[in-house]
Order: C-alpha cells, then structure tokens, then sequence
C-alpha cells in the first residue's frame, strides 16, 4: 500500500500554504496508519520547506468518513487548521470530532437539480437539498459551514434565476460563506453531463471550452486534466455567479482566501511540524 493519501491541490491561504488531501488506492482504517498516511503525504512538503498549515479532507463517498474522523483528530493535535469539504453528508462520529476541535465544514454544491450534482461531482455525490438541509443540522450545533460552490461551468450555470434560487436556499440554511470554483471539463465529466442536458447545451459547453463538437467522440477530445475556459470566459463567469450570490447576502471568500479562515475557531493547539521525534508524541 502507498501512503494512502494524496494532495489534489494547494494554495495560499491567509495563515501559509493550504492543501486538499483526499484517499488514494487502497483504503486506510487503523487510526496509527492514518496518522502515519498523513505525516508522509505532508512530510514531503515540510521537507520541501512547505509546511501546510490548513489541511482540508476532501470527502467522495458517505464511507470516508470512517477515514476522515481519525484524520481530524490527528491534524488538529498537531496543530493543523482542518475543513472538511465533502459532497455527502458526515457521519455522526466525525461530525463529533468537527466540534470537538472547531474544524469548518465545506460543502460542495454544484448544481440545484440532483442529476446535475451528481454529473458534475461524482455518482456518490448527494443532492444539494439533502446537503444543506445537513447544514441546518451542523450549524444547530455551532459548527461552522460553508459551501464550495463549483465546479461553474460555462452554459451549465448561466441560468441566473436559477443560481439565485439556489443562493437563496444556501442563505436560508444559516450559510454566509461561499468560495467560487470554476471547473474544467474533463471527459469523464462531459459525458456524465450530456444526458442531462437539455437539447443544444451538449454542444455549446463543448464549444465554450473550445472542443471539436463534430468529432466522433467530441468529449473524449478533452485535455486528460481537462480542458480550461478562456481566461476572460472564466472571469465573467466568475463574476457573474459572484454578483447572484452577493443579491442574496453571500459572501465569496470574505477573509481573502478559499479557507475561509475568518470561520476558524482557533482551538487547535500550537503547530508540531513533522519532522520531528514531536511527530510521534501522540496518537489520534
């Protein structure tokens, strides 16, 4: 077995570099493992002199909340700021450990209509009602949530009496922050989406992000890690989606970054980098 995790993305966040961290291969159960999972995926930047500060767990699947309670526990006693950002809803223990240690829970919610949440996050992915209505539950309980608004998609999210509507259900289930992610279209992910589009939108998303509509298989012309929009295409998406938001009192990304660290509680203890016998010290 590998080291269990990976790191699908990192950025600057307000506090020093962040990373997204979700399961890879084979999966990891015994809290120890996990632990020691998660100081080699993180150990390699440390050793690259690249701590991360701001660990978020990407959940796939309602399964890997079995991984990600223990995963909790264990960054936040080294001193890690977590987020939970899952598309399914958390079980009942690792909404424990998110108390706990005042971890902010991030939920991704793509699209109102569940077979476009599902196409465009995964087949695991829950509808965004059953998400924010799990919302009202977590805030009931002072956790702090979020949502993960994304992927946008070009001719997918262009309905603005659509978006707004579903702005206004993040409102009403007590969610003040929003981070905007425009999306790539990969292959796997268009031709998920192309049965659920209405007729012609196959064809304009393909031509939004510059795909050959009239080929044999035209999603499979896509880019492996995706083909990107234009760069001006992708600001006004953005901006657009940012100003439906905004109608409905939603903040996008309100203290400067995607980690939304204005929500941190600040109950995690002091850093314990991991590459130190201080590694060792505890377990989760």
């Amino acid at each position: 077995m590998g080291s269990g995790f990976q790191c699908i993305h990192a950025f600057d966040a307000c506090r020093g570099l962040a990373v997204v961290v979700s399961r890879a291969g084979a999966r990891v159960e015994d809290s120890d493992d996990i632990g020691l999972a998660l100081a080699a995926t993180l150990g390699e930047r440390e050793a690259r002199g690249e701590p991360a500060r701001t660990v978020i767990l990407r959940l796939a699947e309602r399964d890997d909340s079995a991984w990600a309670r223990p995963a909790v526990e264990w960054l936040a006693e080294r001193g890690r700021r977590v987020l939970v950002r899952s598309s399914v809803v958390l079980g009942r223990e690792l909404v424990q450990s998110v108390r706990r240690w005042g971890a902010t829970v991030m939920l991704e919610i793509a699209h109102p209509r569940p077979s476009h949440q599902r196409a465009l996050l995964g087949p695991a992915a829950e509808p965004a009602a059953a998400l924010l209505l799990h919302a009202q539950h977590l805030r009931s309980l002072d956790i702090e949530v979020t949502a993960h608004l994304g992927p946008l998609l070009s001719v997918v999210h262009e309905t603005q009496g659509e978006m707004l509507a579903l702005a206004r259900h993040i409102y009403a289930a007590d969610i003040r922050d929003v981070h905007l992610s425009v999306g790539r279209l990969t292959a796997e992910r268009g031709r998920a989406l192309a049965p659920v589009l209405a007729r012609g939108q196959a064809g304009a998303l393909l031509r939004a992000f510059g795909l050959d509509a009239l080929h044999d298989d035209p999603w499979a012309t896509a880019p492996a890690a995706g083909a990107r929009l234009a760069p001006l295409t992708a600001a006004n998406l953005r901006n657009t989606v940012r100003r439906t938001i905004e109608s409905a009192a939603l903040r996008s990304d309100h203290c400067g970054c995607p980690a939304q660290c204005h929500l941190d509680p600040e109950l995690t203890p002091s850093f314990v980098p991991l590459l130190t016998s201080d590694l060792f010290e505890h377990t989760a």
